[in-house]
């Protein structure tokens, strides 16, 4: 079923009705209205975008007007390098097609993370259990709300990346929280909470699969609680598995992999299957590209590419071209925030040492980092939340020693509050600024982002392919598409 205006159009008026039935179970009151206002009002500026992500004409738009325009076709992966990676931001963008909008309101899924992202951060912040007896997930909270509006700051940067990120930095939070929590019987809602995150999370990339072994710890720590683990299993596990099934689903209708491009996933006797060669080539690709191995002006001679990859032949190489740069300038920054929040959180004198669990979790971080620093060490492939959660875990914990010592506490955090937003609105004025003189996008006259005729070139071969007779028609308007044409 094409995503048409008709289809979106009921599935937010289904969403409305259900929000109408059990707003009073919601428990939205003045004050949390009042805070998701002033959140996405703050956010506006973030929606306006001269220049989207250098992707987004590649693939994210044409992968987002074929859902809007035609069925699910059978075998998309093989038109486009990009529609071979599937991620549901693409599903969620094209329900945005709707009266009047066109196509100009597919960028807006970042905001709604972003929003939703603080929102939750700030209930936490503001939350006066936490206060008085996790402190140091105030620490965590806050320093997490620095980081992703100071560092992802812009839309343009966000690609199908760092939505994931961000709502690793929701799941890990709320764990910690959830694992040191009094509490006499387990709170259902955060282990519903934990699922659909976690679901969301690999449904946006599915290499965050690996996250799953967070679960481990929350599945001790309710065993010992009750000496049970039946409370994963409910209706709210079914529909993330169910979500979780269609995900599979879709990768595999794609590219006749379930998990691409891993080939021990993939059936390549599928008519639309992509072949073994190109599942091969890409894996290889990817880990190049993550490892340094290619980039901008450069790149390692074909059949080098796999002796490059293996061992630590890499490393030297990757030193010199990617840690001198990206990884070192992340770690700067985050150091000088440390420092912030040592200056402004730490007392003159120490309490006791709470007892926390969290030496599993952070140990299966540990675990994580090292994952990814050997396969694919690029940070827009999981490496920022990464090198964040190994300081800022820490140093939470450390902070929190001095919690019953700090003078002007809330004003403390209402003043990095300001001073975050501040840089928030101040880097995307200074974006936009650029973007007028670079691309003559002035939102005073027009709000939507420009368009590309390139954009549309799938559509224009997908077209002509059907017209032509090109593909294989499997009933009313939805098309099989080829490894071979």
């Amino acid at each position: 079923m094409t995503h048409s205006i008709k289809f979106n159009s009921s599935i937010l008026l289904i969403g409305l009705i259900f929000f109408i039935i059990y707003f009073n179970k919601l428990n939205l009151d003045k004050k949390n209205i009042k805070l998701l206002a002033i959140i996405t009002f703050l956010s506006l500026i973030f929606i306006l975008v001269g220049k989207n992500h250098d992707d987004f004409h590649y693939y994210h738009f044409p992968y987002i007007i074929t859902l809007v325009e035609n069925p699910h076709p059978i075998g998309l992966g093989n038109l486009n390098h990009g529609f071979k990676t599937h991620s549901s931001i693409f599903l969620f963008s094209s329900l945005f097609s709707l009266p009047a909008a066109n196509y100009n309101l597919f960028h807006l899924a970042p905001a709604y993370i972003l929003i939703f992202s603080n929102f939750i951060f700030l209930k936490l912040i503001l939350n006066k259990e936490i206060i008085k007896n996790n402190i140091f997930i105030i620490y965590l909270s806050l320093s997490s709300i620095v980081f992703i509006n100071i560092f992802f700051f812009r839309l343009g940067d966000h690609g199908t990346d760092r939505f994931a990120m961000i709502l690793i930095f929701l799941l890990i939070t709320n764990l910690l929280y959830f694992m040191n929590k009094n509490m006499k019987n387990i709170d259902t809602d955060y282990l519903k909470l934990f699922t659909i995150i976690f679901t969301i999370i690999i449904s946006l990339k599915a290499f965050y699969l690996i996250y799953i072994v967070l679960f481990f710890p929350i599945t001790i720590h309710i065993y010992k609680k009750t000496k049970s683990i039946k409370l994963f299993f409910n209706v709210n596990l079914l529909i993330c598995l169910l979500l979780f099934g269609l995900v599979i689903l879709t990768n595999f209708v794609n590219t006749g992999c379930l998990l691409f491009p891993e080939k021990k996933t993939c059936f390549f006797d599928m008519p639309w299957s992509i072949s073994l060669e190109t599942v091969e080539y890409l894996r290889l690709h990817f880990e190049n590209w993550a490892k340094a191995g290619s980039g901008s002006g450069y790149t390692i001679i074909e059949y080098n590419k796999l002796d490059y990859v293996s061992n630590l032949n890499w490393l030297e190489n990757w030193t010199e071209k990617y840690f001198f740069n990206k990884v070192s300038d992340l770690i700067y920054s985050l150091i000088f925030i440390l420092l912030i929040f040592v200056a402004l959180f730490k007392g003159s004198k120490s309490n006791k040492a709470y007892k926390r669990n969290f030496k599993l979790l952070f140990f299966l971080l540990i675990v994580i980092f090292i994952t990814w620093f050997m396969l694919h060490p690029s940070l827009r492939y999981g490496g920022y939340h990464l090198f964040f959660l190994m300081m800022f875990i820490p140093l939470s914990l450390f902070l929190e020693r001095f919690s019953n010592n700090i003078k002007n506490f809330d004003r403390k955090i209402l003043i990095i509050l300001i001073i975050t937003t501040l840089i928030f609105l101040g880097r995307n004025t200074d974006r936009l600024i650029k973007e007028y003189k670079l691309y003559s996008y002035n939102p005073f006259l027009n709000t939507n982002y420009p368009i590309r005729e390139d954009s549309f070139r799938i559509q224009k071969r997908i077209n002509k392919m059907i017209k032509e007779n090109k593909t294989k028609k499997i009933y009313n308007n939805r098309h099989m598409f080829f490894q071979n044409m």
